[in-house]
């Protein structure tokens, strides 16, 4: 999924509470002001919203929606996004959904936030500069690139790899690489996805895969693999060539 959207990320919400939610208040209500829409409050837990303080006052501006991230968002058709001290996976679920027009993140565990911010890249609200961290097809080997690529255009990304056909494809890609000794850092395949269109629950999924594979467990798929026999060579020539 295209992820062209304004982005923001604030300083630690459990160093700097404070300072934290109000970066996050004022450039939301900027955002709003520019691109429209209703703003979303996305909380852990309704019962998560502070008594008192910036969020709360934000909460009851007209027209804010508080959903709380474990049910379904009712009463909100689209905007700006304040998501206050999201888990990784509820982080890419939001900034995968289609109502979502800005996103602005407050942290409170810096590696729930970490793949996110190295897929969007966004501005930081504490003044800090990008650290310049490497994306994530820098990181792995250039052979586990070819395999993810070629496995992308193999599966059906609507099926976020639950459909066995799909998940057969990636147990025999990841299969492939572990066996020739290629090693795939997990979370690393993860941000590659993310970076690369693969909705949120896809990419979770691949992760887990990508994991038990290249720890040595056992991962079941129905049916042969549809790679080639020589397909190791062939991605290893492809590397080559760039």
């Amino acid at each position: 999924m295209q992820r062209t959207y304004p982005t923001a990320v604030t300083r630690d919400g459990a160093g700097d509470p404070d300072g934290a939610q109000r970066e996050a208040v004022q450039w939301i209500v900027r955002t709003h002001r520019d691109i429209g829409g209703t703003v979303l409050l996305f909380l852990p837990l309704k019962s998560s919203l502070p008594r008192s303080g910036v969020l709360a006052r934000l909460a009851l501006r007209p027209g804010v929606v508080v959903a709380g991230s474990r049910g379904r968002i009712d009463g909100w058709n689209g905007g700006p996004v304040l998501a206050a001290w999201p888990t990784r996976e509820k982080l890419a679920a939001i900034a995968d959904d289609a109502r979502t027009r800005a996103l602005c993140v407050i942290p409170w565990n810096a590696d729930e936030v970490s793949t996110w911010v190295l897929v969007a890249r966004p501005v930081r609200l504490d003044g800090a500069r990008d650290d310049g961290t490497r994306d994530a097809s820098q990181v792995l080997d250039p052979v586990v690139v070819q395999g993810l690529t070629a496995l992308s255009a193999m599966v059906n990304h609507a099926n976020n790899l639950a459909g066995t056909l799909d998940h057969r494809d990636a147990v025999a890609v990841l299969k492939t690489l572990h066996a020739a000794g290629y090693p795939l850092p997990a979370d690393e395949v993860y941000v590659w996805a993310l970076s690369h269109d693969w909705n949120a629950n896809g990419a979770e999924r691949l992760r887990e895969l990508t994991e038990r594979i290249d720890s040595g467990r056992t991962v079941r798929s129905r049916g042969p693999s549809p790679l080639r026999a020589d397909i190791i060579d062939l991605w290893r020539a492809a590397t080559e060539q760039n």
